[in-house]
């Protein structure tokens, strides 16, 4: 369908007038009388919401074959049966001086969140003209044959303007055709409704309109609000804004229903919470209760968690994005890199928390004496549950949620990396150690330096490279002359840092890159992430380094000379920066092809990675990695699928578990073993392909494949995930480490990795996503669609409640997603 320009449409609502005129003819203007007559709404009390939603969240999700792929995009049919369903929606925020994320309740949706956005109408802007609205639901009312009262149709356009929105669902393909000037929604690209089919790309990540897909499914939708508590009190009048917003829920689900291909006899019960107070509201229910702007004040300047920071935190149906830097902050806490503990590397949080606690003299009984790794399950927000706000002890609370530094040396130098920022003068550079050696007490020293992919080979001079390799000279000089430690930082711990960090430790170790990252990877177990031109460029700088090195005896004197009183900065010759790029590297040890450039670790027998990461068996055997799990795709160097000896049975998981068991029971030298069966012979409806799980052991590892499983769509994991875990279980038991990779390492290998974290952590669907989201480190994790249902449906199999529903579920990965894309 061809897009209607801004001139276009109107000129068109002009040559239209007078249809609509027509039309108006066919809206009776009766008026309401609310106040002689009861809810023109039947209600719901508070109780029974709760046992309504018990019932629901009780009752089995549909199955995928019946669910796909009516989910992956714009509803042109019939949403499928779904027993008990509902959907709960608030109708508003809360008033002035209170916190206007507070008084949600349990699995509640805003209309922003499934209706679409006023934005569509691209050039229309919200206030300028309501008639636009009034025409728009006038046109739609006539092509649908709906009449409607006046007073209906105006608490409508009312409620359309006060939340910014149209009266169309966000699965509404029709209208986003004829009114949209955007070809987008969230973060995925629309389809055309003339020629929609669900095997579009963009189809397959439609977390964003999985709340409206809700809305089409359920069998009862109840709004409320706690923004007049008084209105919801009295069953013989109404709360004026729930009850506008029913209407254009009503409205939107009649035209959707329109575009059906066969008619739908689903018509949902539309009704609006009635409660005296919110004593009625059973605790259960309560999400995160109303809170006034008082609950965000701490009890002391050096606390960290407010009242309503605990209570938010609670709610897991809402914001992920905090709880995402929360987890990010634990993740990548501070630690040493080296064995002096003199240099650290942290987050912001770090920084911001010890320059908070300086001023508290009694602040040193909080510090977390235990340094937990990166991929601990302990060090996670995962696995913390529900926290009580203690006005005894308010601050036991900032220990769970944060890691507190603790450091042995005082930090006194602090270099933040971030980028569009300059490197300090050399000049600055000695300035700043001449002041921490000739002071016994020195103040705190703050410099920046340009983070991670943003130094080129083009941008190398002797100038800056003496800047980076005196920046190194100061850290290990303020370690070894004094008692003084130093930190360097960034937003998230590892992105930023890494250049410098991985530059200091080349130097002070005397190590090459390689022998640097695995390392600071397997002994200080610091997560860091390298660009490919970080890795170009240090690729170059090593040799520079390591001649430099405190570590060589030639070097030993001049480092420990300590009669110096200002030392000088190490000079880079004009021979020494010429060498630098005539400096080759080996083929075999260029890491610049892959990305990080070593597979994320997510717990201590999992990393998650790419195919590029699979092919590099001599870099995962220096890891200690000798499981390897390919989900749909080859290995070059374990050959192609099915070339090896296969066993002639097809066992299931409890077989596999029998044998391993008892190993007598092993045929003699078979080396592949094939799974297929209950594999390849459940096949729903989308899935074309049957495929199998070969397992196989070459060059010291240990290797299950599965074949035919690509990311589009349609291809099914249920069948395989029990057999895939099965296998892990091998490795955990027998203290190997397992790589899990696909092609990049986002969709079908996260999937698996996300079951694994399910199943360790004994955590919901979306807690082991935010675990492995945030341990693949710079790398969005994207699982599909329908990974993600079959991820909760597994769930639900292995008899686990289904504490979040599935559109709050995709609302937050939509928001995250949103965040970044």
């Amino acid at each position: 369908m061809m897009q209607v320009t801004p001139m276009e449409r109107r000129c068109s609502f002009k040559r239209q007038n007078s249809a609509i005129d027509d039309m108006r003819e066919e809206v009776k203007p009766i008026k309401r009388q609310d106040s002689n007559n009861s809810f023109r709404r039947p209600t719901v009390t508070a109780d029974e919401l709760w046992n309504l939603l018990q019932r629901h969240m009780a009752s089995p999700l549909p199955e995928c074959e019946t669910i796909f792929p009516w989910l992956h995009g714009y509803s042109t049919t019939a949403p499928p049966d779904y027993p008990n369903s509902i959907s709960i929606v608030r109708s508003q925020p809360m008033p002035d001086n209170w916190i206007q994320n507070s008084g949600v309740l349990k699995c509640s949706m805003d209309p922003q969140e499934f209706l679409l956005s006023w934005a569509t109408l691209g050039d229309v802007r919200l206030g300028d003209d309501k008639s636009v609205v009034r025409d728009i639901i006038i046109r739609e009312l006539a092509r649908c044959r709906i009449t409607l009262e006046l007073q209906d149709m105006e608490d409508a356009i009312s409620s359309c303007f006060e939340y910014g929105v149209l009266p169309f669902l966000n699965t509404d393909g029709r209208a986003r055709n004829i009114y949209s000037m955007t070809r987008k929604v969230g973060n995925s690209h629309q389809q055309s409704l003339a020629g929609f089919t669900w095997k579009q790309p963009g189809s397959f990540r439609r977390f964003d309109i999985q709340p409206a897909k809700m809305l089409e499914m359920s069998s009862q939708i109840v709004v409320y609000c706690f923004h007049s508590i008084s209105a919801h009190s009295n069953t013989k009048g109404h709360c004026s804004r729930c009850y506008r917003l029913s209407t254009v829920l009503d409205l939107a689900l009649k035209f959707i229903q329109s575009n059906y291909s066969h008619n739908s006899e689903r018509k949902p019960k539309i009704s609006i919470l009635q409660y005296k107070s919110l004593e009625d509201i059973p605790r259960d229910l309560m999400g995160t209760p109303p809170m006034t702007m008082d609950s965000l004040n701490k009890s002391s300047p050096i606390q960290l968690v407010s009242p309503f920071d605990l209570v938010s935190f609670n709610n897991w149906d809402r914001d992920l994005l905090y709880r995402e830097k929360l987890e990010v902050s634990k993740m990548s806490s501070a630690t040493p890199v080296e064995k002096s503990l003199s240099c650290w590397c942290g987050n912001s949080t770090d920084y911001q928390v010890y320059k908070l606690l300086l001023s508290d003299a009694k602040s040193s009984d909080l510090f977390v004496r235990d340094r937990l790794a990166y991929y601990s399950t302990q060090n996670s927000i995962v696995r913390v549950p529900k926290l009580n706000c203690d006005t005894n002890n308010p601050k036991v609370a900032d220990s769970k949620l944060f890691n507190i530094p603790c450091t042995p040396r005082p930090w006194a130098l602090m270099i933040r990396c971030l980028e569009k920022v300059s490197p300090p003068s050399l000049e600055k550079i000695m300035a700043s150690l001449g002041t921490l050696l000739g002071s016994p007490n020195p103040s705190l020293i703050e410099l920046n330096f340009p983070s991670s992919g943003t130094i080129t080979l083009g941008s190398l001079n002797i100038n800056s490279i003496e800047i980076i390799l005196n920046l190194c000279y100061v850290l290990y000089q303020l370690g070894s002359l004094t008692d003084y430690g130093s930190l360097i930082y960034c937003s998230d711990g590892y992105t930023e840092t890494t250049f410098l960090l991985v530059a200091y430790l080349i130097f002070l170790w005397d190590l090459s890159l390689e022998d640097t990252l695995l390392k600071l990877h397997l002994k200080y177990e610091r997560p860091f992430f390298l660009f490919p031109v970080d890795l170009q460029v240090l690729s170059h700088l090593q040799s520079l380094l390591k001649q430099f090195s405190p570590k060589r005896p030639e070097n030993y004197h001049f480092y420990r000379n300590r009669e110096r009183a200002v030392l000088e900065p190490l000079e880079v010759t004009p021979e020494m920066f010429s060498k630098i790029f005539l400096f080759c590297v080996p083929p075999d040890l260029d890491f610049s092809t892959l990305k990080g450039p070593l597979p994320s670790r997510i717990l201590s027998h999992l990393y998650l990675g790419s195919l590029e990461h699979a092919q590099s068996p001599k870099l995962l055997k220096k890891m200690g990695i000798n499981y390897i799990v390919s989900v749909g795709e080859d290995l070059s160097w374990a050959g192609p699928m099915n070339s090896r000896h296969r066993a002639s049975s097809s066992p299931t998981p409890r077989k596999l578990e029998a044998l391993r068991k008892d190993p007598a029971k092993k045929p003699s030298r078979v080396r592949g073993l094939t799974v297929t069966g209950e594999c390849s012979s459940s096949v729903d409806t989308l899935d074309e392909n049957p495929r199998s799980i070969e397992v196989f052991e070459q060059e010291g590892f240990k290797i299950l494949r599965i074949t035919n499983l690509g990311d589009n769509g349609k291809d099914s994991l249920t069948n395989q995930l029990e057999h895939i875990l099965a296998f892990i279980d091998e490795c955990y038991r027998t203290n190997g480490k397992v790589l899990v990779h696909c092609m990049v390492g986002v969709s079908r290998s996260a999937t698996v990795c996300i079951a694994e974290c399910m199943k360790r952590l004994e955590c919901s669907v979306l807690r082991a996503y935010l675990f492995v989201r945030v341990r693949r480190l710079n790398i969005i994790i994207q699982p599909n669609l329908m990974f993600m249902y079959e991820l909760l449906k597994w769930q639900e199999s292995q008899g686990k409640e289904r504490a979040i529903d599935w559109p709050i579920i995709c609302r937050s990965i939509s928001e995250l997603n949103n965040n970044y894309i």
